[in-house]
């Protein structure tokens, strides 16, 4: 499996570099895979649903201000959807025209998405103190209110879902619960 750097910046000098597996790529979105480290658990309905060494699909669309990853836990059940609002991703190819890294600005707010549906709104005291440290300036404090908006309105219509659908259809990705057994 091929592998691409991701560059994962947070406001105001974070910087920090991941691999992560490549599964997919075209002009509109860039599938990747890993383990993931979050800086704490998320528990809904008394479950752990995001933890160490969970096993995250990001979905990390052009142009869009936020991206998705399908989280499984470590028995590779589907636990949910994490979505990170952003700035949208920056590409970098080489002169063959392949990625290089792909790089994205993490703006703080999250959402996470349970699978029937129902949703909450993650580090909002995060968001806020960047915003009152001047991490985040007023005009980007209102896009990320914002697209956090449209994103829960596309996730109470099924939008989500839907879009994610569409990437399997064209990328043919493999069984995701079958793959995320097999990695490292």
């Amino acid at each position: 499996m091929e592998t691409v750097t991701l560059t994962y910046k947070r406001p105001p000098d974070r910087v920090n570099h991941f691999q992560q597996e490549l599964l997919y790529l075209d002009d509109d979105v860039i599938v990747t895979s890993q383990r993931v480290k979050p800086s704490s658990p998320i528990i809904q309905n008394g479950e752990t649903v995001l933890a160490d060494n969970f096993a995250a699909i990001w979905f990390v669309f052009t142009g869009l201000w936020y991206d998705v990853g399908k989280v499984y836990n470590l028995d590779n059940e589907w636990t949910g959807y994490y979505c990170d609002i952003l700035k949208p991703v920056k590409r970098r190819v080489n002169i063959a025209g392949k990625l290089e890294c792909f790089e994205i600005t993490d703006l703080f707010l999250d959402l996470w998405v349970n699978p029937d549906g129902t949703y909450e709104i993650q580090d909002e005291d995060e968001f806020e103190e960047a915003v009152q440290n001047g991490a985040i300036d007023a005009e980007l404090e209102r896009k990320a209110r914002d697209v956090m908006n449209m994103l829960i309105a596309e996730v109470e219509e099924r939008g989500l879902e839907s879009r994610l659908q569409a990437v399997f259809n064209s990328a043919q990705l493999p069984d995701l619960q079958d793959y995320v057994a097999k990695l490292p």
